[in-house]
Formats: structure tokens, C-alpha cells, sequence
């Protein structure tokens, strides 16, 4: 999905009436957008790649990463729950940047998913 999202927008680009140069110039960005998000999201092969998170008591999770260090992070509200596909939305602790965690139903044990999401959809929207 990653990969047919960022190739989707390369026909869109060559319809811009705008230099060939800035063309190529985005073009390039949007292939450099694809080739980090694969490794960070689909890969997990960059040092700072989550490769679990532990829900705590409240509103936040800590996240492991694959160097094996750790980050406490606040779930946010606005974080995307469905049945094929959630999307944590974290801000790490005394930091203003946001973070988000991908997890697909194959990646979790079926009854983790459920109960993860039954967690993010009722408790967390609230608080």
C-alpha cells in the first residue's frame, strides 16, 4: 500500500505545468519519502525502528526500539483504529514531535489486535 501510494503520485506530478527540473526535483522527494518510510515502517531495519511497544496503566505506552532502547510516549486521541489497520499516534514524553506506529492484523496475534483495538476505540478516545 506504502508503495502504490507514492507511486500513485508520480503520473500525477508529469501533469504539473512546471519546469521539468522542479518535476524531477519532486519526483525525487517522493521516491526518498518512499525509500525511509519502507525502511523505518515495513523494514524496521533504522536504529530507531519500534519493534514493540508495552501499553501502560493511563494514556501512554513505552516503545522498544530496534537499537534496544526505550521511549516513553503519550497515546494520543486522534490515533486511527479499524478492523485491518491502526495507526498509534504517540507523542514522546518532555518532546513536541510526534510519533506513529503502524500495526497490521497479521503482524499481532488476532486477540491482541481485538483487544487493542477495543482498548484505543473506548478507553483511550476519552481521556
Amino acid at each position: 500500500m506504502l508503495t502504490m501510494a507514492h507511486c500513485a503520485v508520480i503520473p500525477l506530478v508529469w501533469l504539473l505545468t512546471a519546469a521539468l527540473s522542479f518535476k524531477f526535483a519532486i519526483i525525487l522527494m517522493v521516491m526518498s519519502s518512499l525509500y525511509y518510510y519502507l525502511r523505518q515502517d515495513a523494514l524496521l531495519n533504522f536504529p530507531y525502528s519500534v519493534v514493540s511497544f508495552t501499553l501502560t496503566d493511563g494514556k501512554s505506552c513505552v516503545l522498544k526500539m530496534r537499537n534496544g532502547s526505550e521511549k516513553e510516549c503519550d497515546v494520543l486521541g486522534i490515533s486511527y483504529v479499524s478492523a485491518y489497520l491502526t495507526v498509534l499516534i504517540l507523542q514522546p514524553a518532555c518532546s513536541w514531535n510526534f510519533r506513529s506506529v503502524i500495526i497490521l492484523p497479521d503482524s499481532i496475534d488476532a486477540e491482541e489486535f481485538r483487544r487493542l483495538r477495543v482498548l484505543l476505540r473506548w478507553k483511550w478516545k476519552h481521556i
